[in-house]
């Protein structure tokens, strides 16, 4: 095999290889961004229910212990 053609194969190599890191970093972003919207909705929802039970005198309190301790 000549060097230009060896050089030509390891510089596709490095392209795909780039290319790849690239779809890779992009895709792990994307999850990462789903992530933490999930992960606020759930601390919203938590938050919520911590003040309804607070301010809710009828609710029996050992749930607010089950709940949150």
């Amino acid at each position: 095999m000549e060097v230009e053609e060896e050089v030509r194969r390891i510089v596709e190599q490095v392209k795909e290889l780039h290319d790849s890191a690239t779809s890779f970093v992009s895709s792990s972003s994307h999850e990462e961004l789903s992530l933490r919207k999930r992960s606020s909705l759930v601390d919203a929802s938590i938050t919520r229910l911590h003040s309804i039970l607070l301010s809710d005198k009828h609710h029996d309190p050992k749930l607010l212990e089950k709940a949150f301790f």
